[in-house]
């Protein structure tokens, strides 16, 4: 076979799916026992960029892209019986090294974003499986979903880039899913309702981090600020109507399990309440974060940018196809939603090596990406004479 050119295209895409490293990793986790008929590293490529073979994600429309890049015909047998735990175990590594490396390489914050190290956004999404999947999978709603398992990630806004993965089951809450550590330290992380936990807001704070998510309604926290102190919020309300509420209060919390779970704690939190005039109505934010760091006017719209992590599941689901999977077998299910995941990774890969002074829209990018995802694989793995058709028709 004619040896292949150098491309920005093949470049940019082999610094994710470098052939060397994933063979490495397919010696290593026994992906690849015995040298066969089947290239590893083009079909780990396939598993990756095959979401656009047509219509709807399938493993027949991959096998068929595994073919024309290779020129070689596999039995459908010897291609869907490379799905195995240790495939799973190499995607995920895979992505785990992208997701650190991309991470170095993060847009910096500018304004007042620009205070934190980063800015950060959590939150977890459902996914629906076959319901021959519900014991490894059980779902939270067991009579309208069978089987799901629940895609937990943390994300970086500034380039909308995932910063933690963890796949689990579609019954575990979000809170017991996230783990903060010594990372946190100097971030800012945005947090929705299902997050509220003294024990994990006190953890982020003992980590040098920090919070910003939305008051409970329930909550009536007790004013320390004065001239209110120990007087309920709900007591300034009345006071501030038409204007912002910035003040510092306590906020309780209980263990939830062992012998102190009944022992009342409270911890100091900064309140802000923003009018909403067509609202006729405050809505209020919990933080750690001193005013030095954000600004009263700052808070809301900080807050907003938490959006954009329902943005990066939208974009799964709809350009890279996470929720297609037409399968039964838990470790296909696990390979695919690992390989859109990988998807998605490397468009923000190429974003940053093919435009990185360009001003684009992450969702139009997404588009174009997923447009050309197929001659982006021929270009990077296919044979040489796909490859040039390809490049052509990139340029």
């Amino acid at each position: 076979m004619p040896k292949k050119t150098n491309s920005p295209i093949r470049e940019a895409i082999e610094s994710v799916l470098a052939p060397d490293r994933i063979r490495a990793l397919a010696g290593e986790l026994g992906v690849v026992k015995r040298q066969r008929k089947l290239d590893i590293v083009v079909f780990v490529g396939v598993v990756v960029l095959g979401f656009a073979t047509g219509a709807q994600r399938s493993l027949a429309g991959m096998r068929r892209v595994y073919e024309r890049c290779t020129g070689q015909m596999l039995a459908p047998s010897g291609f869907y019986g490379r799905f195995s735990r240790e495939l799973v175990q190499l995607l995920k590594r895979l992505m785990e090294e992208v997701m650190a490396e991309l991470q170095q390489r993060s847009p910096k914050l500018k304004y007042a974003l620009g205070r934190f190290e980063q800015v950060l956004a959590a939150d977890g999404s459902l996914i629906k499986l076959h319901k021959n999947l519900a014991k490894r999978y059980p779902s939270v709603f067991p009579n309208k979903m069978g089987a799901g398992a629940k895609l937990h990630v943390v994300i970086n806004v500034a380039g909308r880039s995932a910063r933690s993965v963890q796949l689990v089951s579609g019954s575990r809450h979000d809170v017991t899913i996230l783990k903060v550590d010594r990372w946190i330290a100097g971030k800012l992380l945005l947090m929705d309702l299902a997050y509220r936990k003294g024990l994990l807001l006190k953890r982020i704070a003992d980590l040098g981090g920090y919070f910003l998510l939305r008051k409970k309604q329930s909550d009536d926290l007790i004013v320390t600020a004065e001239p209110w102190c120990g007087k309920p919020l709900s007591a300034l309300v009345p006071e501030f109507i038409g204007k912002s509420i910035d003040v510092m209060a306590e906020l309780p919390w209980h263990l939830e399990r062992g012998p102190h779970k009944h022992r009342r704690h409270v911890m100091p939190v900064r309140v802000v309440g923003h009018w909403y005039a067509q609202e006729g109505q405050h809505r209020f934010y919990i933080t750690n974060a001193p005013a030095e760091l954000i600004a009263t006017e700052h808070v809301g719209p900080i807050y907003t940018a938490r959006w954009e992590i329902e943005l990066f599941f939208r974009e799964l689901k709809l350009t890279h196809r996470i929720e297609q999977l037409p399968t039964s077998k838990q470790f296909v299910s696990e390979s695919l939603i690992y390989g859109a995941l990988l998807s998605l990774l490397l468009s923000r890969k190429l974003h940053q090596r093919l435009l990185p002074n360009a001003v684009l829209a992450p969702e139009r990018w997404a588009r174009i990406f997923a447009n050309f995802a197929i001659d982006i694989l021929n270009v990077a793995f296919g044979a040489a004479r796909h490859s040039k058709l390809d490049q052509l028709r990139l340029a």
